[in-house]
């Protein structure tokens, strides 16, 4: 792939997969571990107003840990892939308007909304500075 202009949309593309799909993984891995209460069906608005109280903390750091694992491993393919590093940017602001607006669905703890923006953005930083761009 020669062309710049089609490496970068493909590294976006790639890059937003891969973070959507490594979110869904860690996320259902964190359900498996921490399974919502007996009783709760989070397809109903009443219990999604109490989810965020009766869940345990672990379960709200496993939805922490897929926001940040979910956009490094975006940020990652889209930089090896890219040849500038707009399209990990995009992985970036992407991650964090899904997981900002996942926040305002019902009620979450304000450290909750705050890592919503904060990780992603703490994964491209870090990303940026350990995975160098592919050589031209």
């Amino acid at each position: 792939m020669d062309n710049p202009t089609v490496k970068n949309i493909v590294a976006a593309i790639v890059g937003i997969v891969v973070a959507v799909l490594v979110v869904g993984l860690v996320e259902m891995a964190g359900h498996m571990i921490f399974p919502p209460p007996e009783g709760l069906d989070v397809t109903k608005p009443e219990d999604q107003a109490r989810l965020m109280e009766v869940i345990p903390l672990g379960a709200k750091i496993a939805v922490m840990v897929a926001w940040f694992v979910g956009a490094f491993s975006g940020v990652f393919a889209a930089r090896r892939i890219g040849s500038t590093s707009w399209p990990s940017w995009l992985v970036s602001a992407l991650m964090i308007a899904a997981s900002f607006y996942t926040t305002t669905l019902f009620p979450h703890p304000v450290w909750m909304t705050a890592g919503a923006v904060l990780l992603p953005l703490a994964a491209l930083m870090i990303g940026g500075r350990m995975i160098p761009l592919p050589k031209p």
